[in-house]
């Protein structure tokens, strides 16, 4: 009888381990597990590539700043590319948010990322490939809340150019508009 009960009882502990496992997995949903998010051009990494390679190779750029009507050229060595190349580094069309809102149009060596969440901050980004590897990126920005709105234009052309432009309007300040544009 002591045999009996002892089973009886891994048993049904057994089983109890066995149901609560099921109940468990049947709560996991099927969309996840069986979706995959496509991966996109990793945009960080293409842009840490090149700030690697401008620090090497280290060229002289004739370089614009612009804000509102004043502006000033020079021509000058970027001392620091990580902090010159920043707005373009923090912009990763894979990032969780942006999963099911992104439309891809491919036309010869042209891509355009469109995202169709207007509450997203980005809006497009067009790649332009020659010879098969990434030579020009457009980025097309929105931020808006409750302080400001800001519009953000970035395109990067390697070996040629690069440049960012930004129309800001803040609360209590007023407008501003920037732009950057550096020529190798």
């Amino acid at each position: 009888m002591f045999w009996y009960n002892r089973h009886t009882y891994s048993i049904f502990k057994a089983m109890g381990i066995f149901s609560l496992s099921c109940a468990l997995f049947s709560c996991v949903s099927t969309d996840s597990a069986t979706k995959e998010q496509v991966k996109l051009l990793d945009l960080p990494s293409f842009f840490q590539s090149e700030i690697k390679r401008l620090k090497e190779t280290n060229p002289t750029i004739t370089k614009t700043v612009r804000k509102d009507s004043l502006s000033e050229v020079k021509q000058i060595k970027i001392e620091n590319w990580d902090t010159e190349l920043a707005s373009f580094v923090a912009i990763d069309i894979n990032k969780p948010a942006y999963d099911g809102y992104v439309h891809i149009d491919s036309v010869d060596n042209l891509v355009t990322y469109t995202v169709t969440n207007p509450d997203l901050d980005l809006s497009c980004i067009q790649i332009q490939y020659k010879n098969g590897k990434v030579n020009d990126i457009i980025i097309e920005r929105k931020v808006k809340n409750s302080l400001y709105n800001t519009t953000e234009f970035l395109e990067y052309r390697k070996n040629d150019s690069y440049t960012v432009e930004k129309n800001q309007s803040v609360i209590a300040v007023g407008d501003n508009y920037y732009k950057i544009e550096g020529k190798f």
